[in-house]
């Protein structure tokens, strides 16, 4: 990459940093899916935007590989009352895989599917956290 451009000048939505818990199963590559089987990972959503979102995994899954991620998101009223949404469901392509020093990879992930509502929950989530 050019020193000139930073990963902010690439990015096309906004990212909210953030730590929840998701689950994930491999669906692409047969050969790492049939390593995991149908299997739930947990992992830790670190940010999220409309496009995409960064994950701290312990397994070490090759760019490019696709995932079935399931996300609830949970929002606060001015009253202080927690609403859920989710379970939703989103499929995802790893873009790169960084070794951390905590031996945990951190994975970018960029939406390829996405349900037309999971889109417009996730972004309104985006905005009313980042103004609230």
């Amino acid at each position: 990459m050019s020193a000139r451009y930073s990963i902010q000048d690439r990015r096309r939505f906004q990212r909210l940093e953030l730590n929840i818990t998701v689950y994930y199963q491999i669906k692409e590559p047969l050969n790492i899916k049939v390593m995991f089987g149908d299997k739930e990972i947990e992992a830790m959503m670190l940010n999220i935007s409309a496009g995409g979102m960064g994950m701290l995994t312990k397994f070490n899954i090759p760019a490019r590989s696709t995932l079935l991620i399931k996300i609830t998101l949970a929002k606060m009223d001015k009253q202080g009352k927690v609403s859920f949404y989710g379970p939703m469901e989103v499929v995802g392509e790893v873009k790169y895989n960084v070794l951390e020093e905590d031996k945990q990879y951190r994975l970018g992930i960029r939406f390829i599917k996405v349900e037309r509502q999971d889109q417009v929950e996730i972004t309104n989530f985006i905005k009313m956290t980042l103004n609230p």
